[in-house]
């Protein structure tokens, strides 16, 4: 495991601690995470990691979309309803305001798709948590 590795455990255990010297340390050891696969006084801190899932989530996408839902199904439906309105607008009624619908929709799209992609990454994580 590398150093990064080690410090996404830390990151939501309740025995974290900041060292303005060092950085995030164990308050237990007062030193660097040097586990391999699992520390033996990991507590997830269900807040601190629901927080952090929460940030990643709605800093996904371009920043046209961030008044969106933390909820990546309904960014991508939305974005569809935009994208395909966009292309109705931009055909039959005007293309200055079909291109700004198009681009909402392909901005939600982008963002839904990247919310699914951290909540796959943090299923991931938690999957590996549960197994040690």
């Amino acid at each position: 495991m590398t150093l990064e590795e080690r410090l996404d455990f830390c990151k939501i255990c309740t025995n974290r601690k900041t060292d303005f010297k060092i950085g995030l340390v164990c308050s237990l050891t007062n030193h660097k995470p040097d586990f391999e696969d699992e520390c033996e006084f990991f507590i997830k801190d269900e807040k601190e990691a629901e927080r952090k899932l929460n940030l990643k989530l709605n800093a996904a996408g371009p920043s046209r979309s961030q008044n969106g839902s933390l909820k990546p199904a309904k960014n991508i439906n939305y974005g569809v309803f935009l994208t395909v309105s966009g292309i109705l607008i931009l055909l039959f009624i005007s293309l200055l305001f079909g291109v700004i619908i198009l681009t909402a929709g392909i901005s939600f799209l982008i963002r839904g798709y990247s919310q699914k992609k951290i909540l796959a990454e943090n299923s991931s994580f938690n999957e590996k948590l549960k197994n040690k």
